[in-house]
């Protein structure tokens, strides 16, 4: 219905709000977190390859001041290269909450005004199975001036929550963090909008909430819905940064099998067991008589000695595991050496940590360039 007189748009734009994101700590005393390696890809690169084969070929990133490493031009122009898109940059000076970012970038979405073509709102700590060119199917058919994912929550008194009309998707409520029940529907943090959005924000450089536009929104009756029954995560900490991993080796089975161990990444020894999903970076080297699985990612450049134990585990670049340790539901940071006979369970190191043989973690986030000799059986924080 009326598909005809709104095809798909041809040269379609997005927006991905990373504002002063640092929730990945101490991850992020390193890299700031959209250039963290999740699953072996930089958490930007996988938002920006969802978008790229959803047709978008045009990327803003709001990015606040504070949040720039030196090297992050020579990182954008690679990805503008690899992807072949374009990408520019809208920084923010001060905090300009979660809308305040679209209207500062407004000249960069609609070329100066000339654009009235939809485009792609994307948060940058939302990972999820990104159904965008379903999404836009449906934005384009019910001509609202927004369209909202969202997903089923088992607790919505956290986020923004929806009330939709089940026939045509149009939001009745936007309701943010609700005290009482009102609905499992929350705001999945990605969104397509016409530029008429531009008109119902505050001015440039003040502050803005996406909730109350939303809110606005569906009191015009302006709003729709898609929901997704794919898999969803909004990066916390990391806790659930750890959840996500599950989830995404398990979609990463479903669409690419062959791009798990043993069938690619580095040779995996005849002796060394590969249970459940587990994905390991070609220029690894991995021992003999290992155990490891499932949900455990290994970046590149590792070494893992014989007879070592990984479950629930993501291991970044160049860290080394000396024979029989055991690392279980952790994340073990860049260049960090783990030494033999060593137990990590539930823990977060940090860049260049050394944990020295036969050492204990449970339960412990350690900063970055600290060396552990002493076993640590409680949850703590290592200053």
């Amino acid at each position: 219905r009326g598909q005809h007189h709104h095809p798909t748009p041809k040269a379609m734009k997005a927006v991905i709000l990373i504002g002063g994101l640092d929730i990945l700590r101490p991850l992020t005393l390193s890299l700031p977190q959209p250039l963290i390696e999740f699953c072996n890809k930089t958490l930007l690169m996988h938002q920006l390859e969802a978008l790229k084969a959803a047709g978008v070929n045009d990327v803003v990133l709001c990015v606040h001041e504070k949040n720039l490493p030196k090297s992050w031009n020579d990182v954008i122009t690679k990805y503008e290269m690899d992807l072949g898109l374009r990408m520019q940059c809208s920084i923010e000076k001060s905090s300009l909450g979660t809308a305040g970012p679209l209207k500062l970038a407004e000249s960069l979405i609609t070329n100066d005004g000339s654009s009235q073509e939809p485009f792609f709102v994307l948060n940058g700590d939302v990972l999820c199975s990104f159904p965008l060119r379903d999404m836009l199917h449906v934005h384009v058919q019910h001509k609202g001036c927004g369209t909202v994912m969202t997903t089923w929550n088992d607790e919505p008194s956290k986020y923004g929550v929806v009330v939709g009309n089940d026939k045509s998707g149009r939001i009745e409520h936007f309701v943010n963090r609700p005290e009482t029940f009102v609905s499992n529907l929350i705001n999945a943090g990605l969104y397509i909008f016409d530029p008429s959005i531009f008109s119902r924000l505050p001015s440039a450089g003040e502050k803005a909430s996406m909730n109350e536009v939303l809110s606005q929104l569906a009191t015009e009756e302006n709003l729709y819905h898609f929901e997704s029954k794919g898999y969803w995560v909004k990066m916390t900490d990391v806790r659930t940064f750890l959840s996500a991993v599950g989830p995404q080796l398990e979609m990463t089975r479903l669409l690419h099998g062959a791009d798990l161990a043993p069938h690619s990444g580095a040779p995996v020894p005849p002796t060394t067991m590969i249970v459940g999903n587990v994905l390991i970076d070609q220029t690894a080297v991995i021992g003999d008589d290992c155990k490891l699985g499932p949900d455990v990612v290994i970046g590149p450049k590792c070494v893992l000695g014989n007879g070592v134990r990984l479950e629930s585990t993501t291991v970044m670049s160049g860290v080394q595991v000396d024979a029989h340790a055991v690392i279980h539901d952790s994340v073990i940071g860049w260049n960090s050496h783990v030494g033999s006979w060593a137990w990590v369970t539930s823990s977060v190191l940090a860049e260049d940590v050394a944990v020295k043989l036969g050492t204990l973690l449970n339960g412990v986030t350690v900063l970055p360039h600290k060396e552990l000799s002493v076993s640590v059986r409680e949850p703590r924080i290592i200053i």
